[in-house]
């Protein structure tokens, strides 16, 4: 059987552009997980996080698209390449509009074009002096924004912030969602009509959850850990994990926070706040060892538990005691 053999380009343009989607929406799923992180608009950092991770991941995503459109046999390698190395979103949006309608609204022109500014001259502000005039151009950008389109005002100065409710998680899904999708058409399109597989996924990557599933916000993730926690503290069921978890001797966490005790399933930031506390406990137990063992072997892909017959028949005795002469 007489293999295909596959040109430097196409190889290129079929497997290194693949990668380099994947990439993109992998940027891109983190910023939107930035986004649904934030608490309020009060920390640049986090807001930092989430221009930074949604702009790399747009950028590629545009680049993706431009090469599969412009790139040819005819054209200067090294000269194409050159003009690879740009950070305006919308710069490289007009290149593929040169060919198609991306179908973008002046809304998404105007979040693609703050997505430029902040990587283009935001990221570096503050490595200047006169940063201490605006320090946090940033923020300002994004509530102005979201001001602007939502129709609403936005608080991070004063004691009560506002909080970043569900309205601006969903906006910004749709915007950032809108424009993925769009980008992503193209590269389907533009890799079928040259043969070449560019837009396959790995499964259940961050970037299928994007381009595939076209997930935007983390809604049905709060749900999933939520269900998940219901049933676990209610469930009678029995199985080898459920019956060992059970075994565990629990800590003496406050019943009154477990309210805020629930955030940690949402955030590794408060997963760190209490860790002291957790500390805290540990103190009163005398084999540390054994019970981080013990914890060790939750959710550990790993682990089977093997029962000796002895055993199994003493737990079903236990289970069904038969009756009492």
């Amino acid at each position: 059987m007489r293999k295909l053999r596959m040109d430097a380009k196409t190889f290129w343009k079929n497997f290194s552009l693949g990668k380099e989607l994947n990439v993109a929406g992998c940027f891109i799923f983190n910023g939107l997980k930035a986004f649904d992180s934030l608490e309020n608009f009060k920390q640049e950092d986090e807001i930092f996080e989430f221009l930074y991770n949604t702009s790399v991941g747009i950028e590629r995503l545009l680049k993706v698209v431009v090469i599969l459109i412009e790139h040819n046999d005819t054209l200067n390698q090294e000269e194409f390449e050159k003009n690879l190395i740009t950070h305006n979103h919308l710069e490289l949006l007009r290149r593929i509009s040169k060919k198609h309608n991306c179908g973008l609204s002046n809304l998404h022109n105007e979040f693609l074009g703050l997505l430029s500014n902040f990587y283009r001259t935001m990221r570096y502000d503050r490595y200047n002096l006169n940063s201490i005039e605006c320090h946090d151009k940033e923020r300002v950008s994004l509530v102005t924004f979201l001001e602007k389109h939502l129709k609403t005002k936005i608080d991070y100065k004063n004691m009560f912030v506002t909080s970043n409710e569900w309205k601006f998680k969903k906006f910004i899904g749709k915007v950032v969602g809108k424009i993925s999708e769009a980008l992503y058409d193209l590269v389907e399109s533009e890799a079928s009509a040259q043969n070449i597989y560019t837009y396959e996924l790995p499964y259940e990557s961050k970037a299928s959850i994007i381009f595939l599933d076209k997930k935007y916000n983390f809604f049905d993730d709060d749900i999933v850990w939520k269900e998940l926690i219901i049933y676990l503290i209610n469930t009678n069921d029995r199985s080898d994990m459920l019956d060992l978890i059970r075994q565990i001797k629990p800590l003496n966490f406050e019943p009154e926070l477990v309210n805020e005790y629930l955030n940690v399933f949402k955030s590794d930031l408060e997963k760190h706040r209490y860790i002291d506390e957790v500390d805290e406990y540990y103190q009163d137990i005398n084999d540390k060892k054994e019970r981080i063992e013990i914890l060790n072997l939750l959710s550990n892909p790993n682990v089977s538990f093997n029962y000796d017959e002895v055993d199994i028949e003493e737990e079903v005795e236990d289970d069904y005691p038969g009756e009492e002469n």
